[in-house]
């Protein structure tokens, strides 16, 4: 507990009655605002308590109010425990009482249906049975957190060793080793990878694990498994069920009956009752629409829409002074509203809960009823807010202030628990982040509530994409500018209006100031379903996905164009038959044919280092701006499309993709001139060992066209901007710092490569010519007799081939770059005059054991064929990899030594 806390409970308690926040402040000389925050906070730690009225006011707690919190839940206190719940109730007591040590359980489920509840009940009634002492530990885990990152995934459960990766700075316990003589609950275990699921599965069976890091030691601990999951496919019912032998299903809220469902909504009513200390009364019309209406999410989205019309009652009584909080129907959101068109099909049964004349269903506080959930310091914060905003108004503000703009903008963004448990575990959610997710979706139902329309699933995910890269752009400091901001105000204003008071909403839950253009862009997602009336940009960057394969490319696009709802973008396939130099001429050939379509750049989407030059070769043969991302992931082609079909520059798109999803970028929009070689050279003060760096590396450089430049690190995504900013002038052979970076296929060194002998060797045969470009000429001219310029040649074969070391990863012994030059050299020449050329043995066995080293060979030397206006066979192609690959020291440097 802080000082100030404790300040304020020293007060409290010395003075011995009632204080408001303002008299507190007061006589603490704290700020009042500061108060508030620490009354609520100590009133959701149930250590003080709230006395409602003008001023609220606020005392200790008394030792019998503390106890007086509310029952655990338990099996007894569950609607439908003598119904629908009654066989679940029934395995899950026979899974806690089997002998010796009890079964393992799952709990089967749709979203909302109480299944953490249900794994709560069961840890309650394992201590009432004296399965489990009175002290033992329950631990919950959503598995669903970290579905992203097995690694941590796993560290999180089965605890980690020192060592064990980048950041374990020492032994941390699991949540096995912290729920041993307990229970252990999973939410969502279908999370889990299949690695997490076997070392689950070995814990299941022999009670041994081991922490990630540990290869010798296991250990053991009594733990007993609840898991929980909405996913019903045979493949996971069959690998579960073999393993955890109780599997309990909890039905859906649409197969309870009435009475049931009536109880479900009086148990909450009289839930909030206690809470607010304060009688609620609800319309006939409210309590049968909550009983009858759709809940697609069950009880949770049961939960959620009681506590949002809870709190605009609350609102209400606190801004009106009521003597007590009423719910009317006209409050209710639309779908709950529509429940009531359900009266007929079940108005017999209806009459029996609640008379026909009774206009009101009241529920006053003091009786005792279970909590909802484990965690119920949450439930009283949409309140405390809405206090917080009416103390800070007066009270003539207060009369004419909007109270539906003051719920939307200060009141719906406070319920991020209910709607957590609404939100289903489908391809949108496990293909954006779970908050960005769940924000979206909370941004388009106030949208879709004040604008009288919906949005449909796909236009959600297109905006959590969007708000995804959006907080990676401003996090990392780069602008945007909204092209059309002006028409956009002008011609959608209703929808510009919403859109700012959403932007406010994502700045205060995610703590970023949300720039005016990108209020523009929110726009247009709330105007996107207006049809024709929607501008459309007047050109679109184009987007090309070309992979290898029967079928990849055409997959991936259309995957991406489903899910946006966006048939745009256009996909090359490559069967493995296909040549590179087909490839090329395929893709020329469609960019060729639609030059219009091409004015503002196209974005090209790629799987394989082999394609990289083909960004580069377009723009020199049809003048056409292209950026090119290798490695390609379907994220990637979703940002790709996305972005491109609103309108964004191709600098735009390509940066986005860059900074959100960190793929293997290649700069490729560069001019057809030679760069200038260079060195980077980083540490974190940009002196220091740097210097000592730069110094070793110096020497090397001096007769050599070869820069090298300092650069100080202090922040990665800082770092690779300027990098980026460098390639355009510069074409860096190698990365030498204190930290590792890997970045745009830079080969990197590391201070202990550069001051170890063996290591700086290798630097040295990557990075330093081994025989100066003039000597190579001289050796050649008079040999060479078909080729105009020797030195032009020479030039063009020492960059492809160090191209080719770099997209490979490999290092060359000493002097084979020069003997694969002047191969290459007599290759040509030898072509040229038309001379007899070579076959490969084994031709077909080679290319299949060796196709992405020959594809990326065949790719580069395409640069050789435009020039000379020649065709390389394919047997010489296949030399030449050979070459590269029989030369191959090591296929990457070695840092851990």
């Amino acid at each position: 507990m802080t000082n100030r806390k404790k300040q304020i409970l020293g007060l409290l308690e010395k003075e011995n009655r009632k204080m408001d926040a303002g008299e507190i402040a007061s006589i603490l000389s704290i700020d009042r605002s500061n108060i508030s925050r620490y009354l609520n906070e100590l009133h959701k730690e149930h250590v003080v308590k709230k006395i409602e009225g003008r001023p609220v006011l606020f005392a200790l707690v008394e030792k019998d109010e503390e106890n007086n919190q509310g029952l655990a839940p338990s099996f007894e206190n569950l609607v439908g425990s003598g119904a629908s719940l009654k066989v679940s109730i029934q395995q899950a007591k026979a899974a806690i009482l089997y002998p010796p040590a009890g079964l393992h359980t799952i709990i089967y489920g749709e979203t909302g249906t109480g299944k953490s509840l249900f794994a709560e009940c069961m840890f309650n009634f394992s201590i009432e049975s004296e399965i489990l002492v009175q002290d033992a530990p329950f631990i919950t885990f959503n598995c669903a957190d970290y579905a992203q990152n097995p690694q941590l995934l796993f560290a999180q459960i089965f605890g980690v060793k020192k060592g064990a990766y980048t950041g374990a700075m020492e032994d941390r316990p699991g949540l096995i080793a912290k729920a041993d003589q307990g229970i252990l609950f999973l939410d969502e275990i279908h999370r889990l990878p299949p690695e997490g699921q076997e070392m689950l599965f070995t814990f299941i069976d022999k009670g041994i694990y081991r922490p990630l890091g540990e290869s010798s030691e296991t250990y053991h601990a009594s733990v007993r498994i609840i898991g929980a999951t909405t996913e019903s496919s045979d493949a996971f019912l069959n690998t579960f069920n073999r393993r955890i032998p109780m599997a309990i299903h909890l039905p859906a809220l649409k197969s309870r009956t009435i009475d049931e469902r009536y109880e479900i909504v009086a148990q909450f009513m009289k839930q909030e009752a206690n809470r607010l200390e304060k009688k609620v009364s609800l319309e006939r019309e409210v309590m049968l629409a909550f009983m009858l209406y759709e809940a697609e999410g069950n009880i949770g989205q049961v939960k959620r829409d009681l506590k949002l019309v809870c709190a605009k009652a609350f609102l209400n009584y606190r801004t009106q002074q009521l003597d007590r909080l009423i719910i009317r129907q006209k409050e209710l959101p639309l779908t709950v509203q529509k429940g009531l068109l359900k009266i007929k099909e079940f108005s017999g049964e209806i009459d029996q809960f609640i008379e026909k004349n009774r206009k009101y269903i009241s529920f006053e506080p003091g009786s005792l009823e279970v909590v909802w959930s484990q965690d119920s310091s949450q439930n009283m914060d949409v309140y405390n807010k809405i206090d917080e905003k009416v103390e800070s108004l007066s009270q003539r503000e207060l009369e004419t202030f909007d109270l539906e703009t003051l719920i939307a903008q200060n009141v719906e963004g406070y319920f991020q628990t209910y709607i957590t448990e609404l939100t289903s575990n489908d391809i949108y959610q496990e293909m954006t982040n779970q908050k960005i997710w769940e924000l979206a979706n909370q941004l388009y139902d106030l949208a879709a509530e004040q604008l009288g329309r919906s949005f449909s699933k796909s236009m959600r995910f297109a905006l959590a994409l969007h708000l995804q890269s959006t907080i990676e752009r401003i996090k990392t400091g780069r602008n945007i500018v909204h092209p059309d901001l002006n028409n956009i105000r002008k011609h959608y204003s209703k929808e510009f209006q919403i859109a700012i008071d959403l932007s406010g909403i994502v700045e205060d839950k995610l703590d970023i100031e949300i720039p005016f253009d990108e209020i523009g862009f929110i726009t247009m997602f709330l105007a996107a379903d207006i049809g024709e009336k929607r501008q459309k940009p007047q050109s679109r960057v184009a987007v090309i996905v070309m992979m290898h394969g029967k079928s990849t490319a055409s997959s991936m696009l259309e995957a991406a164009q489903d899910l946006l709802n966006i048939p745009y973008g256009q996909a090359i396939n490559m069967p493995l038959t296909m040549e590179v130099r087909e490839a090329y001429e395929q893709l020329k050939e469609y960019v060729g044919n639609n030059l219009a379509d091409m004015k503002e750049g196209l974005m090209l989407l790629t799987d394989m280092g082999s394609l990289n030059t083909f960004g580069n070769m377009i723009f020199e043969e049809l003048g056409v701006r292209t950026k090119v991302i290798t490695m390609a992931s379907t994220m990637n082609v979703l940002e790709a499309v996305r972005m491109a079909s609103i309108g964004r520059s191709l600098e735009d798109i390509y940066q986005s993709i860059q900074f959100s999803f960190q793929g293997m970028l290649k700069e490729q929009f560069k001019t057809a001139k030679d760069l200038k070689k260079a060195i980077v050279v980083t540490c974190f003060t940009g002196e220091g060992v740097a210097k000592k760096m730069y110094d070793r590396i110096q020497p090397l450089t001096e007769k050599q066209s070869l820069e090298l430049i300092t650069l100080q690190y202090l922040e990665k995504n800082n770092f690779k901007k300027r990098i980026d900013d460098l390639m355009t002038k510069y074409e860096i052979q190698a990365i030498v710092g204190t930290v590792e970076v890997t970045y745009q296929n830079i080969p990197f060194f590391s201070a202990l490569d550069i001051f170890n002998d063996e290591k700086f060797e290798l630097f040295t045969k990557l990075v330093i010519q081994d025989i100066p470009t003039e000597q190579i000429v001289l050796a050649l001219e008079g040999m060479i007799k078909n080729v105009d310029s020797v030195q032009k040649l020479v030039l063009l074969l020492k960059k492809v081939t160090h191209q080719i070391e770099i997209d490979c990863h490999f290092s060359l012994e000493k002097g084979v770059n020069t003997g694969i030059v002047l191969h290459l050299a007599f290759l040509v020449d030898a072509l040229l005059s038309k001379s007899q050329i070579r076959t490969f043995p084994r031709l077909d066995q080679f290319k299949k054991e060796h196709r992405m080293e020959m594809d990326i060979v065949h790719t580069h030397l395409l640069l050789l064929e435009k020039q000379y206006r020649t065709k390389i066979p394919e047997s010489e192609i296949a030399y030449v990899s050979q070459m590269f690959i029989q030369n191959n020291q090591v296929k990457k440097v070695d840092k851990t030594q």
